[in-house]
């Protein structure tokens, strides 16, 4: 016979393959078995980054003999009592095979004692064969110690990474559990070093400053929103701040850490257009849905879940990211660049007091011959942050030179117009009004088959941008009419390139996600190239229209468009201060 069926042992082994990836997956499974039993504080020690030694010791509410006898057996659980429970997990895990799977690959030791039991019993597992619990003497809760992982399963041990590596993804599992539950003690130690200390806290807050440290922490701001039943709340970095991966994005769905790119893709595009190409957010999201609504029983280390109506949590934790941000963006108008570093230990000026006398002392002695200023100017300036600067001048072609009430302040021309060329495409985009403009003469664009095919599928769409085309022989169209807003000139170049980039979108659904990026590629051919000198009621016009948009201090692709030196900035550039 071709067909058998395999011992026991080699099938433990393998179902261990799918839950013991690593050592960090020992730990992160011991973790959520302590806090489904109600620990409050748990202890973590490691040595020789987990593969010598992981010991997981908790305070909850332990095991009598029975149950330690039966929770290392296959498909034993305490956590789901009849068929329903499958469909609303309320725990972080139920599968029943953790302890069993870890049993298989390792040797195992279980010692757990119940509140009111005098003794506690001990559990001794050594590639899946057990022995009978023994009385002995424990504190209240359960601990759990493996040693030698995979010793019986070499070619797994062999594909381990470098003990920092694995030690580092212990580290990552320690850390987002205890994001997730602030209000418990968690210690981890290593080789006999403690290594972190997260005392229990009341806010989130607290946890994030033990966690990141306090130079993070601090840049990372409170958000939250409730759509019926659904909650998504958390913490997330303010543009500019950004990070070339995601490492620090880190989605929760009920308190358990899941990598769900439904959670990701809603929180990047929470951040439209605010990052620019490759970068990511520093983002801790908390989604709290019932547990009817969320599938957690699709991946063996319970890192995937699948929603009912994906739709709907995508929405929501892409609104709950982009309301946050539009408010942030309302507060602080401006994004102070990193002072300078380096000490100086000569003869220090003491500083003087600074005022920004705009249309006294300034307009005699800092203002650039070139740019003749009026006393509009002075006229022009009110409450918006960007009106309140005082124009020097404009460098290079590109830069307008501005001094502000902290220092100075560098603005680039070209990311400025895209943002204020990109909201007003975009106001008129969710008003269903993009004002076309008739061409006098209908500029001709000769395409391949492919492309041919390809437009006529998409004119819909380009008419929703504004252009209208019109057949023009057999291998071309007619650009009849473009939005109001386009400069004039040639636009076939951005007709083409739009058809190319809406290749890319299948139905309606895909087509609403891709506007905002379509509508970045036509305000980046709408704007004010560098090196083109403005007139001074350009620079004031263009500053006025930043303070009327949301976002203004970063291009629709993330690029910066402000950069201020704060008083103290320039005086450590220039050495007059430590």
């Amino acid at each position: 016979m071709k067909i058998h069926i395999l011992s026991d042992e080699m099938a433990s082994r393998i179902a261990a393959g799918e839950v013991v990836e690593r050592p960090a997956s020992v730990v992160k499974e011991l973790i959520e078995n302590s806090l489904d039993a109600g620990a409050t504080e748990i202890s973590i020690s490691i040595e020789k980054s987990g593969t010598a030694l992981i010991r997981v010791a908790d305070n909850g509410e332990g095991m009598g003999p029975e149950d330690l006898a039966l929770a290392v057996e296959r498909h034993a659980t305490s956590k789901l009592s009849n068929e329903e429970d499958l469909f609303r997990v309320a725990t972080l895990g139920f599968r029943g095979e953790a302890l069993p799977s870890i049993g298989s690959v390792s040797r195992m030791e279980i010692v757990s004692r119940l509140p009111l039991s005098e003794t506690g019993y001990r559990l001794r597992i050594e590639g899946g064969k057990k022995a009978a619990p023994s009385v002995t003497g424990s504190p209240m809760g359960t601990s759990v110690e493996i040693k030698d992982i995979f010793f019986n399963t070499p070619a797994r041990r062999k594909f381990l990474k470098s003990p920092a590596t694995e030690l580092s993804h212990i580290c990552d599992v320690f850390n987002r559990v205890a994001l997730a539950y602030p209000k418990v003690h968690f210690r981890l130690s290593h080789d006999g070093r403690i290594i972190a200390d997260h005392a229990a806290v009341n806010q989130g807050t607290d946890r994030l400053h033990q966690v990141f440290g306090r130079e993070m922490a601090k840049d990372l701001i409170p958000f939250s929103w409730v759509r019926g039943e659904l909650s998504a709340s958390g913490y997330l970095s303010s543009v500019p701040t950004s990070f070339p991966n995601s490492r620090y994005l880190i989605t929760f769905v009920n308190r358990r850490f899941v990598r769900d790119k439904v959670l990701t893709h809603a929180v990047l595009q929470g951040y439209e257009t605010l990052l620019m190409k490759g970068q990511y957010p520093a983002v801790v999201l908390f989604l709290e849905i019932p547990f009817g609504e969320v599938d957690v029983n699709v991946h063996p280390a319970k890192y995937e879940v699948k929603f009912r109506r994906q739709s709907m949590v995508h929405e929501t934790v892409a609104e709950a990211i982009r309301q946050k941000l539009k408010q942030e963006a309302k507060e602080s108008s401006r994004k102070i660049l990193p002072s300078a570093s380096g000490l100086f230990t000569g003869v220090m000026e003491a500083q003087l007091p600074y005022a920004n006398r705009a249309m006294e002392q300034e307009k005699s002695h800092l203002r650039p011959d070139a740019f003749p200023i009026s006393s509009g100017q002075a006229e022009s300036i009110h409450d918006g942050f960007f009106s309140s600067l005082y124009i020097l001048g404009q460098i290079l072609g590109c830069y307008l030179v501005c001094s502000s009430p902290h220092g100075l302040a560098l603005i680039d021309q070209h990311a400025a117009h895209e943002r204020v060329f990109f909201e007003k495409f975009r106001r008129q985009l969710n008003t269903g009004d993009i004002q076309k403009q008739r061409l006098l003469i209908p500029q001709t664009i000769e395409l391949t088959a492919g492309e041919l095919l390809l437009l006529e599928q998409k004119l819909p769409a380009l008419e929703r941008f504004g252009f209208l085309l019109e057949p023009f022989g057999p291998d071309s169209y007619a650009i009849t009419a473009v939005p109001a807003l386009l400069p004039e000139g040639d636009c076939r170049p951005i007709v083409r390139q739009m058809v190319a980039e809406l290749a890319e979108v299948e139905n309606s659904e895909k087509l609403r996600q891709h506007l905002e990026e379509r509508l970045a590629t036509m305000a980046c051919h709408s704007v004010i190239r560098a090196n083109r000198k403005l007139e001074m009621s350009e620079m004031r016009e263009l500053l006025r229209e930043l303070d009327q948009i949301e976002f203004a201090t970063q291009c629709p692709h993330g690029r910066p468009v402000l950069v201020e030196f704060s008083q103290d900035d320039l005086e450590k550039m220039f050495k007059r201060v430590v």
